[in-house]
């Protein structure tokens, strides 16, 4: 994947958590969690990982373990998240299938350094 297209994946993904993790710390999505019958603190963890894992998406242009880093980070929160969804919650398949596209982007992001 030439270096151009990686860095627009990077930062798309970058501006896309950092929303999600804005509206997720914020309690904004605190019905969501309660649903699955999970404590408020994960609403503070949730959010502070994706904000984290944003930051790294975007810093990973400059500095490729970032990037690494934060794609296994989120890749691993949004597999979390997909199996929340189909075990806890028993959803539908299709309620998953976001997380599950993020998911693979993400670990995706995760081998840039290696390409």
């Amino acid at each position: 994947m030439c270096n151009t297209s990686a860095y627009a994946h990077q930062i798309v993904l970058g501006v896309f958590f950092m929303i999600t993790g804005t509206k997720i710390i914020t309690g904004k999505m605190a019905n969501e969690f309660k649903r699955f019958g999970l404590p408020p603190v994960f609403n503070f963890l949730t959010g502070f990982l994706e904000i984290v894992g944003s930051i790294g998406m975007i810093v990973g242009i400059w500095l490729p373990a970032a990037v690494l880093i934060s794609g296994l980070l989120l890749g691993s929160t949004m597999l979390v998240a997909a199996l929340i969804l189909l075990v806890i919650a028993r959803d539908p398949v299709k309620n998953a299938v976001p997380a599950i596209i993020l998911c693979v982007l993400s670990f995706t992001s995760a081998g840039y350094p290696f390409f």
